[in-house]
């Protein structure tokens, strides 16, 4: 079949679930592609290409899809890829692609592992529980596709309206607003089900307010609000807050267009500069859009892209395999207050 946004979709979640070369020739084999047909030269994510491309030549892409799904059923990326309903996860930019990494060094790792407590007040839970509520789910049909990403609703300074904040690259365009749904309380339940969820629309006639993903990578606009059950979700105030080095983070999001999730702590922010700062954790490609807190539960940025370690990366400790990097909310608050100032 000819190269389509399934296979990259393949690609993309198999070079971060599979990224060692033993992992890739193990499943390569399983799929009948001997690992002599397989170019190791590149990264996982290019290695890959080339296991999917032979497979291709082959005829044998549906025997991969087949291996995939029995080693990583719970991975949404390869359900979406192969469910009849696509969702699209390629409209997150590559870290690579957008901004240069910065890594880590071995005092910063060392903070991952031993230097600082993971103790905290009880009261930490209640207050990420509180900012959750204004968290939501993003989905934007576009033809058989759905893409997906998150957002929250927020108060800039010196405004009193209430906005909805999500990624240039969720949402850019006017035109998409009839086919973008806005979904609060996409949650698991404690009986394992989904909890009772709302559904918005985007306001056409209100505040929008965009952003380039090279420069801000923002959609900032107002929700309708015809049955007066916005005020429900709240709202998180922002601020102009520092962002240092070191500094633990935590995320709520959407990942994979997922029920709501939580990156709890020990995410460490690994460089920060006046437009971004970078840190590593576990987030998808539904994470676009996404708060990223402080443990003060105050935002510091919004996430908006994230990458796999390359091939000439050290190993990070166990579980932080993802670099990420978010747009400062600094920026951003800046970034509308010039909007606003200039009758936007």
């Amino acid at each position: 079949m000819a190269w389509n946004t399934r296979l990259s979709q393949l690609n993309d979640a198999l070079a971060d679930l599979a990224y060692s070369h033993e992992a890739i020739v193990r499943l390569a084999q399983e799929a009948g592609l001997q690992p002599s047909k397989i170019n190791f030269s590149g990264n996982a994510m290019e290695i890959w290409h080339s296991v999917i491309s032979e497979l291709d030549k082959r005829n044998k892409t549906a025997d991969l899809f087949a291996v995939a799904q029995k080693h990583f059923a719970e991975n949404p990326f390869l359900m979406a890829a192969i469910g009849s309903e696509h969702i699209d996860y390629s409209i997150a930019p590559q870290l690579d692609d957008i901004s240069t990494w910065k890594n880590p060094d071995y005092a910063e790792l060392e903070v991952l592992t031993m230097e600082k407590t993971t103790l905290l007040p009880i009261t930490f839970l209640e207050l990420g529980m509180r900012k959750a509520i204004s968290v939501a789910k993003v989905e934007v049909k576009i033809g058989s596709s759905t893409n997906v990403g998150t957002g929250f609703l927020a108060k800039f300074p010196a405004n009193d309206k209430v906005f909805f904040v999500t990624n240039y690259h969720v949402i850019s365009e006017k035109t998409k607003i009839p086919y973008t749904k806005i979904i609060f309380n996409y949650e698991d339940d404690l009986e394992g089900g989904i909890k009772h969820t709302e559904v918005f629309k985007i306001n056409a006639e209100g505040i929008w307010i965009t952003s380039p993903i090279h420069e801000f990578d923002v959609s900032i606009f107002e929700i309708s609000d015809e049955k007066l059950t916005l005020k429900n979700y709240g709202f998180i105030e922002l601020y102009n807050v520092e962002a240092p080095k070191n500094e633990f983070v935590n995320i709520i999001q959407h990942p994979g267009g997922q029920s709501k999730q939580l990156a709890l702590y020990h995410n460490i922010i690994t460089s920060s500069s006046q437009r971004t700062i970078q840190y590593l954790t576990d987030t998808l490609k539904g994470s676009s859009g996404a708060p990223v807190f402080n443990s003060a539960w105050d935002i510091v940025a919004v996430h908006h892209s994230g990458g796999i370690l390359k091939k000439d990366e050290a190993p990070l400790p166990f579980g932080f395999k993802s670099r990420n990097e978010g747009i400062r909310i600094d920026a951003i608050i800046g970034y509308f207050d010039k909007m606003i100032t200039n009758g936007k």
